[in-house]
This record gives structure tokens, sequence and C-alpha cells, in this order.
């Protein structure tokens, strides 16, 4: 017993030794994010919140020798003025003597985070070091316009579940709902995301048929 104790505490002291190790570093850097795409995700209950899936790829190294022992993510910090900023970062431990060939053949990790806020979100989150070193952009420069738009315009509203279809007209257009409530909440919409105002006279609404 004694022995296997004695055995134990040596190779304690072993992992503990080379955790400790002098020839190793422990490496992390602001990196360069490339390939930035985002996706619109489910933002949670409430209506009023957005979320986005921020992706994007690092170079962990020149070539396979340089990138071992490293690894790439995403971290999401506050500014100093209250805003997020999402960073690229390359970390890892690595020996501090590490010899390699100068050969360039990158290695890349694919990267990814998710963001969540109120519905102006993308104008208060931004992207550091976008494809070179000390770039910073807001999060909308990634989301495709119509996004953007449609984001503005999908105000949160509150009708009731009656199932009465009814089909509202507005400039010539016919726009329908669950009831005259969601018909309505259609129609304001519509006009958001095509750019024109209207009066509450200039709205027609009737009930559908069953063949409409």
């Amino acid at each position: 017993m004694l022995r296997l104790i004695n055995i134990i505490a040596g190779l304690s002291v072993s992992l503990s030794a080379f955790a400790a190790t002098p020839g190793y570093r422990h490496i992390k850097e602001e990196a360069v994010l490339q390939d930035v795409a985002v996706e619109p995700t489910n933002g949670g209950f409430n209506p009023d919140f957005r979320a986005y899936i921020v992706r994007g790829q690092v170079m962990v190294g020149s070539n396979s020798c340089f990138a071992q022992g490293l690894q790439a993510k995403l971290e999401v910090q506050k500014a100093a003025d209250g805003t997020d900023e999402i960073v690229a970062y390359v970390e890892g431990r690595q020996r501090k003597n590490l010899v390699c060939i100068e050969i360039f053949q990158p290695v890349y990790a694919e990267v990814s985070v998710t963001v969540r806020g109120e519905k102006n979100l993308a104008e208060n989150v931004f992207i550091r070091n976008v494809d070179e070193m000390g770039t910073l952009r807001p999060l909308s420069d990634f989301i495709p316009y119509n996004e953007n738009e449609e984001n503005s315009c999908n105000q949160p509203a509150f009708c009731t579940r009656e199932y009465r279809p009814t089909i509202c007209t507005v400039n010539g257009q016919e726009i329908k709902g669950n009831n005259r409530c969601e018909a309505l909440v259609n129609v304001k919409r519509y006009a958001c995301l095509n750019g024109f105002t209207f009066q509450d006279d200039e709205v027609s609404c009737r009930y559908a048929s069953i063949a409409e």
C-alpha cells in the first residue's frame, strides 16, 4: 500500500512539473476573422429581442507545425462605451523553442458565437479585426439589407387567436390575416417594408370567403 501511495504521489508531482514546464508558453493572441457570415436565429420568448450566429474562419498557424497546440475561438467582450465587440483569438500551449519549416500551408479553424439582445442589437455589436487587424465593423454590415429592414418593421402586436380569415386592401394590394387584427398588423408591416404610409380610412377590410 505504501508503495502504491508513493507511485501515485510521484505521478502527481510529475504531472504538475509537466504543466509548469518552463519550456512551454501559453499563447492568447487576437487574430484576423475571415469569411464572416451572420445568420439570424431564435431570440427567445421576448418578441423585442434578436439573436444572431456569427461565423467565420481564423488562421491558427501558417502551417501545421506552427499550429500545433493551438485553437481558435470567438469571444464577446464589453467595450468601454457599453457596446459589445466580437473578437477572434488564437489560444493554446506551445513549446518556446518550437522549430518549424517556413512553408506557407495555412491551417484554418471554423469559429462561431451567438449574440442576443434587443432589436437594435445589430447596431450595438461590432466585430473586430475583420479581414485585417485593427478594423471594427458593426454587425449590421453583415446582415442582408432586407433582414435589417424586416427587423425594423416587425413590431410586436397583440391579437386574439380568433380564426376568422380577413382580407384588407391598401394601395390596391390585398393583405390577409387569420382575423381582422392580424390582417391590419400585416398591412402596417407591408407598408413599412415598401416605404409608404397610409391613413386608416385608406384601408378597407372584409371577411374572406371559404374559397379565398
